[in-house]
């Protein structure tokens, strides 16, 4: 037993290989060959499996038989490592959609692929102009521009008198105290996935670290945001305590 599956370990690691020559390839087709025949002969037919007994036929997978072509997919498609299982996978949630029919998938399949290529050819061919109509350029109000210009700022002085700062200007001593780490009172809308409904604003409370703050002009209006660094969402313990796990993506807030 242990001579025959060493068969199939020693095929695994010439698979895995970053480079095959050809006498590889042949070394892993006839150590496979090996495999196949001691499954056979001493696991399927005389032992407890199949038994020669068609109501056990189960036990004999096609996935062995797949095994005898291993070899011509490294001859043909390269190295394993270059087609095997994230590849495949990404392939078949392309493929997996295109099928629309349940009694004859694979003929829909190779029908639709083909419409697709067609498809795909077409703008090749000067027929394509009638069919597909040429868009015009979006032509943007001047209005709407976007300058370049704008101030950074370390820190942000409240109307009551307080400063904020920010992770920027940040002082480097250990006993420095933190005070760019804030809470943010922010205006949601919760059906704001639904654009044609009426909205339905609360307030919320987020929490991250200020990076800096930026003002900027924009339609002939200063604007004055916050770049922040939000956290994940916020858990109360037992104790009323909050706490998080973890930091996500910074974000422009209006101040």
């Amino acid at each position: 037993h242990l001579q025959g599956w060493s068969n199939i370990v020693k095929a695994v690691k010439l698979c895995l290989e970053p480079v095959i020559s050809e006498d590889q390839v042949d070394d892993v087709q006839q150590l496979l060959k090996k495999f196949l025949d001691y499954y056979e002969r001493f696991v399927v037919y005389f032992r407890e499996y199949y038994q020669h007994n068609s109501q056990r036929l189960a036990a004999c997978r096609i996935i062995f038989h797949y095994l005898l072509h291993v070899a011509n997919c490294i001859k043909y498609c390269g190295p394993s490592w270059t087609h095997w299982q994230f590849p495949m996978e990404r392939i078949c949630g392309i493929l997996q959609p295109l099928i629309k029919s349940r009694l004859n998938p694979y003929s829909n399949l190779s029908n639709t692929l083909t419409l697709l290529q067609q498809f795909y050819l077409l703008p090749f061919f000067s027929i394509s102009k009638s069919i597909f109509k040429e868009k015009l350029p979006k032509q943007w109000n001047s209005k709407q521009n976007i300058n370049n210009y704008g101030m950074k700022y370390g820190r942000l002085r409240t109307s009551d008198g307080h400063y904020i700062s920010s992770h920027w200007i940040k002082r480097k001593n250990k006993i420095a105290r933190n005070n760019y780490c804030v809470q943010i009172r922010r205006t949601i809308d919760k059906v704001s996935h639904r654009p044609n409904a009426l909205p339905q604003l609360m307030i919320v409370d987020i929490y991250g670290i200020v990076d800096y703050f930026f003002v900027h002009k924009f339609n002939d209006k200063i604007h004055m945001l916050a770049y922040v660094q939000l956290t994940s969402k916020i858990i109360d313990d037992e104790y009323e305590c909050k706490y998080f796990t973890q930091f996500k993506s910074k974000e422009f807030i209006d101040v």
